[in-house]
C-alpha cells in the first residue's frame, strides 16, 4: 500500500486528512567540503516552472512539500503540516525562515509565489488551477480555497514548477536572472563561468543545517557522458552523471556505481485523430516497439517493461495487465487489416537518445511505417515537446506522475497541455475521469482501474520502459551518493555525504 503521506495528496480532497512527517537525510554535524558534480545539463535561466529537470533549482529553491527519496512519499518542506477537506488545504507554515535576500518567509511569500504561477503562460499554471484562492489566516498559516476537486494538488507543490522565490526578487523582477530561494544553497555567480561550471554556497541562514553535508557544491556542465566520464578520472569532479555502458569500466577503475529509477519513458501519441488516429496503427506501433533491442544496447539489460503507466500500490494499476508484446509480423497484419495507410510518422531526437530513436526506427520501418526521426539539439528537444509539430515521441513527462488524477488531465483531456494535437478523449474516459474527482475513496480504484484499461486497449499510450540513472562516484572523496527515484539527471545534493 501507499504510505499515508502519498494517500492524503490523491484523496484527501474527498475524504480529510491531516499530514506530517520529519524532513529526510541524515543528520549532520555542520556543513564541509566541496562536492563537485559532472552534469549533463546547463540551466537555462532560473525560472523553476521551465526547467526540465531539478539539477540547478533544488540547490536554491524550496516549495511547500518535498519529495522523498522513493519518489512517492510526501514529506514537509516550508510547510510542516496539511490540512485537507473536500474544499481547502490548509498549510501550517515552518517559522523562522529566511530568503537569501533576507525577506521573511510567511503566507505572503505564499500568497505571492502562487499568484506568480497563476499569471504565468505554462503549464504548471494548468496544474493548480483549481486553487480558487489563497487566504492569509495568520503569520504562518494558509488556506488554500478550492473552486474544484484537486486529488493531485499536493503532489504537484513538492514539484518544481512550486518552488518559491522571494517576493522581492518576484516584484523588481530579478528572479528569472538571480535566483533567491531558501534552499540551502546561494548562488555564486562571481565564481560562476557560464557554460562551463556553476558554483553554489552554503546558506548560513538555512533554518536546518544538521541537514545539510556539503558546504560548497560546483557543477560542471559537461554535455556528454565520455566527458563526464573523464572529468571523474582526472579529479575534476567527484561524482558524474553517468551511463549503464560504463559501469563495468567504472568499477574496474576503482570508481563505484549508484543506480536508480529515473523516468518511466514510453510512446506518447499525439496524433491520435490523424496519422495515429486508427487504434490498429496506433497498436501496430505498439507491437514494433523494440523494446529489448533498447535494453540490450543501450542499457545493459538493466530496463524494466511495465504494462501501465502506475505501479501496484496506486489504485489505477490493473493487476495482470499484459504489455504489447513485440511482434512485427503482428503489426503488418494489423496495418493491413486498416487497409495498409500511407502513415508518414516523424518524431525528434535528441543525442542522447539516438541509439533508441535509431532502433525504434528501423523497427517501425520494418513494420511498414514510413518513419523519420529529426535530430535535434537537447534544450530544442524539450521545448519540441508541446509544439504539435510532431504526431508521436519517445520520451516521458514528469508531469504525467502523481497518479491518475496527474496523467489524465495533463495528457489526454481536451484541453490537457499535452494533449497538443487537441484531440477528443473517448467519451468513456472522460466520464470516468469526472466520476472520480467526485467519488468517495473507496469507490476510486474501480473507476481509476477502467481508465487504465481504456488507455491500454485503445493504445493511447504504451511501449514502457523505465530508465536507469547511473552515477559514478569516487569513494575517497564520497561516502554517501543520495537520489531520488523518478527525478533524473540530479544528486540531492544536501544529502550527499564527504568523506571525511
Amino acid at each position: 500500500m501507499l504510505k499515508k503521506a502519498i494517500d492524503c495528496a490523491k484523496y484527501a480532497v474527498a475524504v480529510g486528512c491531516i499530514a506530517a512527517a520529519g524532513l529526510s537525510g541524515p543528520a549532520w554535524a555542520e556543513p564541509s567540503g566541496t562536492l563537485k558534480w559532472g552534469a549533463a545539463f546547463e540551466p537555462q535561466g532560473w525560472n523553476p516552472q521551465v526547467q526540465p529537470n531539478t539539477t540547478f533549482t533544488q540547490l536554491v529553491y524550496e516549495g511547500l512539500l518535498q519529495m522523498a527519496p522513493d519518489g512517492v512519499t510526501l514529506q514537509p518542506g516550508l510547510a510542516r503540516e496539511w490540512t485537507v477537506t473536500p474544499t481547502d488545504i490548509t498549510f501550517k507554515l515552518r517559522e523562522g525562515v529566511t530568503f537569501h535576500d533576507g525577506t521573511p518567509f510567511n503566507a505572503d511569500a505564499v500568497i505571492a509565489n502562487i499568484k506568480n504561477v497563476q499569471a504565468a503562460s505554462n503549464r504548471w499554471r494548468e496544474t493548480i488551477a483549481g486553487i480558487e484562492d489563497v487566504v492569509k489566516v495568520d503569520d504562518h498559516t494558509v488556506r488554500f480555497d478550492l473552486n474544484t476537486p484537486s486529488p493531485a494538488l499536493l503532489y504537484t507543490l513538492s514539484q518544481r514548477g512550486l518552488s518559491f522565490a522571494s517576493p522581492k526578487a518576484l516584484e523588481d523582477g530579478t528572479w528569472q536572472t538571480s535566483p533567491v530561494g531558501t534552499g540551502p544553497y546561494i548562488f555564486n555567480e562571481a565564481d560562476t563561468v557560464s557554460g562551463s561550471n556553476y558554483v553554489f554556497d552554503y546558506f548560513d541562514g538555512y533554518y536546518a543545517p544538521e541537514d545539510v553535508g556539503p558546504k560548497r557544491v560546483e557543477i560542471f556542465y559537461l554535455p556528454d557522458s565520455a566527458s563526464r566520464y573523464n572529468a571523474l578520472l582526472a579529479g575534476q569532479v567527484d561524482a558524474a552523471d553517468g551511463d549503464p555502458t560504463q559501469m563495468a569500466t567504472a568499477e574496474s577503475m576503482g570508481f563505484a556505481n549508484h543506480l536508480w529509477s529515473t523516468l518511466r519513458y514510453h510512446l506518447i501519441m499525439f496524433d491520435r485523430a490523424g496519422a495515429l488516429g486508427d487504434v490498429r496503427v496506433r497498436k501496430a506501433v505498439c507491437m514494433a516497439m523494440p523494446l529489448e533491442h533498447i535494453n540490450a544496447a543501450r542499457y545493459e539489460g538493466l530496463l524494466n517493461f511495465p504494462s501501465q503507466r502506475f505501479d501496484e500500490g496506486d489504485p489505477a494499476h490493473v493487476p495482470g495487465l499484459k504489455a504489447y508484446e513485440y511482434d512485427i509480423e503482428g503489426a503488418k497484419a494489423l496495418l493491413a487489416e486498416a487497409g495498409n495507410p500511407d502513415v508518414k510518422l516523424e518524431f525528434p531526437s535528441p543525442d542522447f537518445m539516438r541509439v533508441i530513436s535509431e532502433l525504434a526506427k528501423e523497427s517501425f520501418v520494418n513494420a511498414g511505417l514510413e518513419t523519420e526521426i529529426v535530430m535535434m539539439p537537447t534544450p530544442e528537444y524539450f521545448q519540441s515537446f508541446y509544439s504539435g509539430r510532431y504526431p508521436f515521441i519517445i520520451n516521458t513527462m514528469t508531469a504525467e506522475n502523481g497518479g491518475m488524477f496527474n496523467y489524465y488531465p495533463f495528457r489526454f483531456a481536451a484541453d490537457g497541455a499535452a494533449n497538443t494535437f487537441k484531440v477528443e478523449p473517448p467519451a468513456r474516459l472522460e466520464e470516468l475521469y469526472q466520476q472520480a474527482l467526485v467519488a468517495p475513496e473507496a469507490e476510486q480504484p474501480a473507476l481509476l482501474q477502467e481508465m487504465t484499461q481504456i488507455i491500454h486497449d485503445e493504445a493511447l499510450d504504451c511501449g514502457y520502459f523505465d530508465t536507469v540513472g547511473v552515477v559514478h562516484y569516487n569513494t575517497g572523496t564520497i561516502s554517501e551518493i543520495a537520489t531520488t527515484h523518478w527525478e533524473p539527471s540530479a544528486l540531492r545534493y544536501k544529502d550527499v555525504r564527504l568523506a571525511q
